[in-house]
């Protein structure tokens, strides 16, 4: 019976010492593999690192607070300020930064890019039945280089015109109701002033008005038409 006892005791131990062998290689394999794993990394000089695993919780109450930032209403008014305006020539000199959009214009140092035409000579207001009229201009006296520019409704129609005996002529296309002309002077040829004789006539060849002028460098004669 003892014999029997003495044999299970040692069958006892024989397992357990085998299972304990067996826990300690398992534990210092497992040791070998991170040391080999650590020793690897640092030889090439980086850390590796697995992102497969981490779960990212992204933040979708995000405030920028961008309004706070941004004038976005005084933004959104200039906007509505120019985006509705009924202006034709909007993209023209409208806005502040494009008011060089055109070129400047001087005269005698002077800027007149939006300054109207001051008459310095009214040579009265006429009507007409057509809607063209032909102008004819010369110097009615000593011919000396007198120069003149022709403007209709205060646009440029006609440039640097050199005044001679014979006549200047020019068709202007009137426009229903009251239409300004002036003859603007130049320069004074070689002896001032600025002198011509000015005919118009309408598009049946009857002439409606006939002047005289004498003006100043830079000053401007003024004639009226109307046409209904």
């Amino acid at each position: 019976m003892m014999k029997i006892q003495y044999l299970q005791i040692l069958f006892s131990l024989i397992i357990s010492f085998s299972a304990l062998n067996l826990f300690s290689q398992n534990d210092s394999s497992k040791v070998n593999k991170i040391d080999n794993e650590l020793t690897t990394t640092q030889n090439s000089g980086q850390l590796k690192v697995d992102f497969s695993k981490m779960k990212v919780n992204p933040n979708t109450n995000l405030d920028f607070k961008i309004d706070a930032k941004v004038n976005t209403e005084a933004i959104n008014s200039n906007l509505n300020k120019y985006s509705n305006t009924n202006n034709s020539n909007f993209l023209m000199e409208t806005l502040p930064e494009d008011r060089d959009i055109t070129g400047k214009k001087y005269w005698n140092n002077e800027d007149v890019t939006h300054k109207k035409l001051k008459s310095s000579m009214s040579l009265g207001t006429l009507k007409s039945k057509t809607k063209t009229v032909r102008i004819e201009c010369r110097d009615h006296s000593y011919v000396d280089g007198d120069r003149i520019r022709i403007y209709l409704n205060e646009h440029v129609v006609s440039d640097n015109i050199g005044l001679k005996g014979n006549s200047y002529v020019y068709y202007v296309t009137l426009e229903k109701g009251y239409n300004k002309l002036d003859f603007q002077a130049i320069n004074q040829g070689l002896s001032g002033p600025n002198t011509a004789e000015l005919n118009v006539y309408d598009a049946d060849g009857n002439l409606i008005s006939s002047k005289e002028w004498g003006l100043g460098t830079g000053e401007v004669a003024t004639l009226g038409v109307l046409y209904y």
